[in-house]
């Protein structure tokens, strides 16, 4: 889809959204991951699937992204996304979109040997490189907007109620 098409397509969905009552706004999502050996999972979300695994170090194979990694890679994702919508939307420029991330994770939080030192990450970075010729002006607007409306920064950035349960199964 090229900008323009993505333009179109934007502004039909926003016409969409704004005459829809709350509950039809709502995007579900499930899925269900599954230990395939050791710390190695897939998951599923419709008919999707992707690998999951630990580090070596941490007692997996290696062979795919760990949780946290799955957790940026869908930030970076986001951000690229909202960034592609918004610049198509508002007519700027910035294409080629790049998002370099980087946080980190203390094993004593997971060992939960300090109440000090948070279980996730402390904070973490996103840099975004794009191509096109937008302007300083344009570019505040685009990272407004991706601050403001990018679904998963929100996730990072607000608490939110998960509901755990746990059942053993026969």
């Amino acid at each position: 889809m090229d900008r323009i098409e993505l333009a179109s397509f934007m502004d039909g969905l926003r016409e969409t959204v704004s005459k829809a009552t709350p509950e039809q706004c709502l995007e579900p999502m499930s899925g269900t991951v599954t230990q395939v050996r050791g710390f190695q999972s897939i998951a599923r979300f419709g008919d999707v699937e992707t690998l999951v695994d630990e580090p070596t170090v941490f007692g997996g194979t290696g062979t795919a992204p760990n949780p946290a990694e799955i957790a940026l890679a869908g930030l970076g994702a986001s951000i690229q996304v909202t960034m592609l919508c918004y610049a198509a939307h508002l007519s700027i420029d910035a294409t080629d979109i790049v998002v370099k991330l980087a946080g980190a994770l203390d094993a004593r939080g997971f060992f939960d040997m300090s109440p000090d030192v948070p279980v996730g990450f402390y904070e973490v970075t996103a840099d975004v490189t794009y191509k096109g010729s937008a302007s300083e002006a344009q570019v505040a607007q685009l990272l407004d907007y991706v601050n403001r409306c990018c679904p998963v920064l929100a996730v990072f950035r607000q608490p939110m109620q998960v509901k755990l349960s746990m059942r053993q199964v026969p």
